[in-house]
């Protein structure tokens, strides 16, 4: 089966990128390598991973950034990618138990920043924690799709694994920055829900 490129696009106010750039882009970046290992390991499926940023300048009220801004986007840039946005705001609707929203070949997850000044290692533990455990459950839903599982299977039963983490002490998995298994205990640099615990 032909698995289409995953490209990772982080969404950013035009007038704030080139500080998030500054302050996130490293992180993302290496999440993205990070995701590349992760679903190779836990889905057996080998993706072409790319990272950009996406600038943009606020529009009048029915272009407003929202999930049919990004899905025109999407369809724009080439439908046949896998392409998962990193965005701002939360999506006004969803049916997903993130603050996300997963189709064919489309996702999008809410890019949490601290309120508060954080040091480069506050700030990576609080992505890791916010942000990387919010994309591993976007990606599983669009993953376990493309390996044409019912949706009983990539839709219920990864929301029931989220409330397991999420609700029943079911510890996520952590990594380092060498995207090694490691103790929450330990620096780790990504988190990640366990698709290994998702009956299929």
């Amino acid at each position: 089966m032909q698995f289409p490129t995953l490209f990772f696009i982080y969404v950013s106010k035009n007038e704030e990128w080139i500080r998030l750039q500054n302050e996130d882009w490293y992180y993302v970046s290496l999440m993205s390598r990070f995701f590349h290992r992760w679903i190779k390991r836990c889905f057996d499926v080998n993706l072409k991973i790319k990272a950009d940023i996406l600038p943009v300048v606020p529009g009048r009220l029915f272009d407003r950034m929202s999930i049919s801004y990004l899905a025109r986007d999407h369809i724009g840039r080439d439908k046949t990618t896998y392409h998962f946005y990193l965005t701002f705001f939360k999506p006004f609707w969803t049916d997903c138990r993130t603050e996300g929203y997963s189709s064919e070949n489309f996702g999008i997850a809410y890019w949490e920043r601290s309120k508060h000044p954080l040091s480069d290692l506050e700030r990576t533990k609080f992505y890791a924690d916010k942000n990387c455990t919010r994309v591993s459950h976007v990606l599983t839903h669009e993953i376990l799709r493309m390996k044409g599982k019912p949706r009983k299977v990539y839709f219920d039963a990864v929301h029931e694994l989220w409330d397991k983490h999420t609700y029943d002490l079911l510890p996520f998995q952590y990594f380092n920055n060498k995207f090694e298994r490691v103790s929450n205990n330990n620096p780790y640099s990504f988190v990640a829900i366990d698709p290994q615990r998702i009956k299929t």
